[in-house]
């Protein structure tokens, strides 16, 4: 009986601890990510700010076709960085109204592809309380290599 349970503890230990790995994006990598987070109370107020390089989940085949996307729909600049041509896409999300109080402890990006939502990345944070009037909004920047 104790083998049981201890193969079972084990065998549940191996999937847990790949969902929690992070995926670090460092300046001068193909593709850099950086979230900014702001959360305001119903006056404007700044209740937190959050920014991280350090994601739970970084979708990279389903990201370069959204980012191939995005970069057709807007003015994003290419500036030179040691000789090669990056491209900066940052966008922001529309912000997101509280109903009611709740604990957020990540901040997502998705995208729609084929009808489905599709999680593109996750940045996993403390948790931050909020309540009713409460909004959030988020600043993605990329930058990628370009040619």
């Amino acid at each position: 009986m104790n083998r049981i349970i201890l193969f079972s503890f084990v065998f549940l230990l191996i999937p847990i601890g790949d969902s929690f790995a992070t995926y670090s994006s460092e300046f001068g990598d193909e593709l850099f990510v950086f979230v900014q987070v702001t959360i305001r109370n119903s006056d404007g107020t700044l209740i937190a700010y959050l920014e991280s390089t350090e994601f739970t989940d970084l979708n990279l085949p389903v990201l370069e076709p959204f980012l191939d996307f995005e970069s057709t729909h807007g003015n994003d600049p290419v500036i030179i960085i040691d000789g090669e041509n990056h491209q900066i896409i940052r966008r922001v999300s529309p912000p997101q109204l509280f109903d009611s109080e709740v604990l957020i402890a990540s901040t997502n990006l998705f995208d729609v592809v084929d009808g489905k939502n599709i999680l593109l990345a996750r940045f996993a944070h403390d948790g931050c309380p909020v309540e009713s009037g409460d909004t959030l909004e988020a600043m993605w920047t990329f930058v990628r290599s370009v040619s």
